[in-house]
């Protein structure tokens, strides 16, 4: 058990959340090509459906701007303005997570959180909205609908991650807002992940009747994928000075904060299928299910704002919450990850301080990275068959009798 120190580390390092650091330079045979370069913090993304965008586009938001922009397929970068919202930027506040709607191409909504003055407290305040990003009469800016209100905010810890899951509700991660007791408070949205229905109103099967409450006990987090063979939640947590963490949702538990951070082996708590013992600032969380990359696939995908890695987690057991090993599959120098998202046409996508790129695939090994499971897996068969193969014929020559030494030639 690892009690949590009560100093705090800021998900963006000691640099800060609006900090844009600059790229290193690329090993060579790394699997990543850029999609889009010069953007403007471009926190996540999402693919909406061919439609009212051509296929291939690419909605992002820009967290200091409160921008949604779209890349199209040959289109310039950074790309139109389609939404956009008031922000507060204090610290890590902004425009942090969009999600679009399962039926996009019958119901063009574009979901956001993000931080706003609150009119009548005069203070910061999260929430959710929505945007309809179709045709509107008259035409003019895209006409926005309030979700759900009401999430506190906070220089730091806003959560602010949106997902929907396959049974078509709305999930959004939230952080405790600076105040570690609101984790474990399920009178507050904060520290907390919630679920919702698409147009806000509360799902009859959630844990709390009448509460978007689905988990607490969260410190802050940044990432929110689900299986794509169980549609279980899983989510990034970010630890104190230790103890980042991936943790599997379950409705109605709590997963510790700020009782502790890492396995606390207390039955009250939920640990962590994974525990990073030094600080990463662990940022999108996405599931490969495209056949680009088979070896990838139903993997999970990490990323790293302060290392600027992308990580594999190789998952088994009947549930998917063993974690069976972890490999780096490519890296991005000094520029952290933000965002990580399985693409529609089979590849992995991640974002930048400044840009998104697209993860070719899975075949051979990147500079810098580990080799892949199935190979070190046909490696070892491999060394165990020529062993014994060599072994059978020592055993054999052993056996054999000597032959007889040739004669001298006659006289």
């Amino acid at each position: 058990m690892r009690v949590a120190p009560s100093r705090s580390v800021s998900w963006r390092s000691s640099s800060g959340p609006s900090s844009r650091r600059c790229r290193g330079p690329r090993p060579p045979g790394q699997r990543s090509e850029t999609v889009a370069s010069a953007l403007a913090f471009p926190v996540s993304f999402a693919f909406p459906p061919a439609g009212e965008f051509p296929a291939g586009s690419i909605l992002y938001a820009e967290r200091l701007t409160g921008d949604l922009r779209v890349l199209t397929p040959g289109g310039p970068s950074p790309g139109p303005v389609v939404a956009n919202v008031s922000v507060l930027t204090n610290g890590e506040q902004g425009l942090l997570g969009i999600a679009v709607a399962p039926d996009f191409g019958t119901m063009p909504y574009a979901y956001a959180y993000h931080t706003y003055r609150n009119g009548t407290t005069g203070g910061a305040m999260n929430r959710v909205i929505r945007w309809w990003l179709g045709p509107t009469a008259p035409p003019g800016p895209a006409p926005v609908d309030v979700v759900l209100d009401g999430i506190p905010a906070g220089s730091n810890h806003n959560g602010g991650i949106l997902g929907f899951a396959p049974d078509g509700t709305l999930f959004a991660t939230t952080g405790d807002a600076g105040n570690s007791a609101n984790s474990q408070d399920n009178g507050t949205l904060a520290g907390k992940v919630l679920r919702m229905n698409p147009d806000g109103s509360i799902p009859a099967n959630n844990p709390i009747p009448g509460s978007p409450v689905y988990t607490l006990g969260h410190r802050n987090v940044f990432g929110l994928a689900f299986h794509p063979i169980t549609g279980t939640p899983y989510v990034s947590e970010n630890g104190p000075s230790q103890d980042d963490e991936v943790n599997v949702l379950e409705p109605g538990r709590n997963y510790g904060w700020p009782v502790g951070t890492g396995p606390l082996l207390d039955p009250r708590f939920v640990d962590p299928i994974l525990t990073f013992p030094a600080v990463i600032a662990p940022t999108g969380l996405a599931f490969s299910t495209g056949t680009r990359s088979p070896a990838w696939r139903d993997s999970l995908f990490l990323g790293d704002w302060n290392r600027g890695v992308l990580q594999r987690i190789a998952l088994g057991g009947p549930t998917y919450r063993v974690v069976t090993g972890t490999e780096v599959v490519d890296t991005f120098g000094g520029n952290g990850l933000l965002d990580v998202e399985d693409g529609p046409d089979g590849y992995l996508y991640v974002s930048t301080a400044d840009a998104i790129y697209r993860l070719r695939d899975a075949g051979g090994t990147p500079g810098g990275a580990s080799v892949g499971f199935g190979e070190v897996l046909l490696g070892i068969a491999i060394a165990v068959i020529v062993v014994a193969f060599v072994g059978a014929l020592w055993r054999e020559r052993r056996r054999r009798a000597p032959a007889e030494p040739p004669r001298p030639p006659a006289s």
